[in-house]
């Protein structure tokens, strides 16, 4: 006759050996390279926020796997299910895409500076064009899309746009300051660029995780956040993020 109870015991090590395993989670993330902020360059999704999740998962005993996406489809793909977790994301970015949906959103995982950045010689002069990441949404500047005073020019990414502003096939570019500092370091041109704040005052933008289908996990990331502020904090500066997000002020999400 088998030992039930021995049974029972080893059934039990493995109750208390699943959840480690077995909660894991799909982040659906932007098919762009952002960097320093994120990137998927080299088929690899790295820089602040991926190191931030993975920090996030060891703290939590969970396996996070990052799924590249079109800016578009993230919020639908949320909104069906198909990712339980969208980095980055912000209550005024997809909206019509969210319609209908209930989105949770954790606390401000990242506040950065958004910033119109101009050649030196075009300060103070009209935008005529304005040079955004393809998928963007240019909600800031509606009023005067809508008035014909200002043309959209799409890129695929920041080192694009910064290539098309030095280029001057815009007259203008919309980035965070941060990351339009990275590319033009890159570039070797670190003083090409510089932001007109009579074209946008500068403000302070703010990067949120999202969830539909996992709203306490959005709490636990809240409660991490909170609890490993400095070792967030300590990515952010690691990354030349954390400096000059206090001096912008604030907007609205």
């Amino acid at each position: 006759m088998p030992d039930l109870r021995r049974g029972w015991h080893l059934a039990g090590l493995l109750a208390l050996c699943l959840p480690a395993w077995a909660e894991s989670y799909v982040v659906g993330v932007e098919d762009v390279d952002y960097a320093p902020i994120y990137s998927n360059a080299g088929g690899r999704y790295h820089g602040y926020a991926r190191d931030l999740l993975d920090l996030f998962a060891r703290h939590e005993g969970i396996t996070l796997s990052y799924q590249p996406l079109p800016i578009k489809r993230i919020a639908l793909y949320n909104r069906q299910g198909k990712i339980d977790l969208i980095y980055p994301d912000n209550p005024r970015w997809n909206v019509q895409e969210k319609r209908g949906a209930v989105v949770h959103y954790s606390a401000a995982t990242l506040t950065f500076q958004d910033a119109v950045l101009v050649k030196p010689e075009r300060q103070g002069l009209p935008m005529r064009s304005l040079g955004m990441v393809r998928g963007f949404t240019p909600w800031k500047f509606q009023d005067d899309i809508q008035a014909g005073r200002l043309r959209i020019e799409n890129a695929p990414g920041p080192q694009n746009l910064v290539q098309m502003v030095l280029l001057g096939r815009v007259d203008g570019i919309n980035l965070a300051q941060q990351v339009a500092r990275y590319h033009l370091n890159q570039l070797g041109q670190p003083a090409a660029l510089m932001p007109d704040t009579r074209l946008m005052p500068m403000q302070n933008s703010q990067y949120f995780l999202s969830s539909v289908r996992q709203p306490e996990l959005i709490a636990r990331f809240d409660r991490f956040l909170k609890r490993e502020h400095k070792a967030v904090e300590a990515l952010q500066r690691q990354y030349g993020l954390l400096e000059a997000a206090t001096t912008a002020k604030p907007g609205k999400p």
